[in-house]
């Protein structure tokens, strides 16, 4: 994934790099939709065998999903806003 120290994205942790291509953040997007489904399906897979988790482990795995999610998020508006920017 490339990142830089330019325009921050949530709570300042990660930054997209302002020159990646449009590939480039469509590939990132999907790389971070598909560790936020796996940390899900590690959940559900977990809860299922009736196996308790503790709540700080519960919680960090669920902001992890919500991280991962809002980068993914960050990547694909980026990638649509530089091909808006190209058609003009």
């Amino acid at each position: 994934m490339h990142m830089e120290t330019n325009e921050t994205v949530g709570e300042g942790s990660f930054c997209l790099d302002t020159e990646a291509d449009v590939n480039t953040l469509l590939n990132d997007a999907d790389a971070f939709m598909k560790y936020a489904r796996g940390i899900t399906d590690l959940l559900i897979d977990t809860l299922e065998e009736g196996e308790i988790l503790d709540r700080r482990r519960m919680l960090l795995a669920l902001g992890a999903i919500g991280a991962l999610t809002t980068m993914g998020v960050q990547c694909a508006s980026r990638a649509h806003r530089k091909m808006e920017w190209d058609r003009v």
